[in-house]
């Protein structure tokens, strides 16, 4: 009975320590997600610029949803906007393009690129 009582014990302490490292590795994978995303929008950000001659200064919103392959290229799967010209200009210059320096390979999700009328964009990635 005692030998019994024993092993319940040791079998609820090694559950409770296998759930607490649980907790720390998901803190940890996202922590990593959340750098991996902010050095993904910087370089969209970058990737895209600013096309002036197309908004003429105007508020336009472009969503994307991406995949990158495991050679780091990036697939539009989808984008969507008002302005025909502007959807165009950020699929020609994200479409099949190489993320250099960052390797990026099997993710994915959809990016909401928000262009504002004083020459800056803001990207918010959403999961």
């Amino acid at each position: 009975m005692k030998n019994i009582a024993i092993i319940i014990a040791t079998i609820f302490l090694l559950s409770i320590s296998a759930l607490g490292n649980e907790g720390k590795a998901n803190k940890n994978t996202n922590k990593k997600s959340v750098t991996v995303k902010t050095h993904l929008a910087a370089k969209f950000s970058s990737m895209i610029g600013y096309p002036s001659s197309i908004l003429n200064e105007a508020n336009e919103t472009v969503m994307i949803s991406y995949s990158v392959d495991e050679n780091d290229v990036i697939h539009v799967n989808e984008i969507s906007s008002t302005n025909a010209e502007l959807k165009n200009y950020v699929l020609k210059h994200l479409d099949g393009k190489k993320i250099k320096n960052l390797k990026m390979e099997g993710q994915n999700g959809i990016v909401k690129v928000q262009f504002n009328g004083t020459k800056t964009q803001k990207l918010n990635f959403q999961y």
